[in-house]
């Protein structure tokens, strides 16, 4: 049997949000301290055929993934990036169309239509003296955000929470894994206000 050798992953090197609309917006951003995965399953059951301390037969099904679930911490403040996950509106210096001075939260009681996207984050593979030998890049397709999250604390750093969920479409991994010898270039983000368009780089 062939020995299989596995990697040494650390870090979250980079993260990605690229969203699906006919002039896709990529924000790119290295601030996440944090980042969790679980998949979203349809739980299987099983059915036991047993007569008093005899068992005669079991019938399973098996538990299907039909998505994945991301808990995201970023050490930094990012209102382009809330933008999207959160789902309100970014407000523009009237002034100044390039700058961003506030951010209008979703309406309270409504029905929020965020906007999808494709997740990415980035890890990196480390040799024993330190280098990076390769970058394996996690991408979660089809995502949606859902109400962030802050805690408020006298002497330390806010740290924004996401929640992303992504439902993969039919015929389509829930994720999928891919090794990079570098990482790619980093792309200029253009956001869209209310009723303003710019271009800003995120993070």
């Amino acid at each position: 049997m062939a020995k299989v050798e596995g990697a040494p992953l650390i870090n979250i090197v980079r993260n990605e949000i690229i969203t699906d609309e006919t002039t896709p917006k990529t924000l790119t951003f290295d601030s996440a301290s944090e980042a969790s995965y679980s998949p979203t399953l349809s739980e299987g059951d099983e059915q036991v055929l047993r007569s008093k301390n005899k068992l005669y037969a079991i019938n399973r099904t098996e538990d299907i993934q039909y998505g994945s679930d991301i808990e995201l911490t970023d050490a930094k403040f990012i209102p382009e990036v809330l933008a999207v996950v959160d789902g309100g509106e970014l407000v523009m210096d009237t002034e100044d169309p390039t700058k961003v001075v506030g951010y209008n939260a979703p309406v309270t009681g409504q029905a929020v239509n965020r906007t999808k996207f494709t997740y990415n984050i980035y890890t990196e593979e480390k040799d024993i003296d330190g280098n990076t030998l390769a970058y394996y890049k996690f991408s979660f397709p089809n995502s949606k955000g859902s109400p962030a999250e802050f805690d408020f604390k006298d002497g330390d750093w806010l740290a924004p929470k996401y929640t992303i969920h992504s439902r993969a479409a039919s015929g389509q991994p829930p994720y999928t894994v891919e090794v990079l010898d570098e990482l790619p270039a980093e792309t200029t983000t253009t956001t869209t206000a209310p009723t303003t368009t710019t271009t800003t780089t995120a993070g």
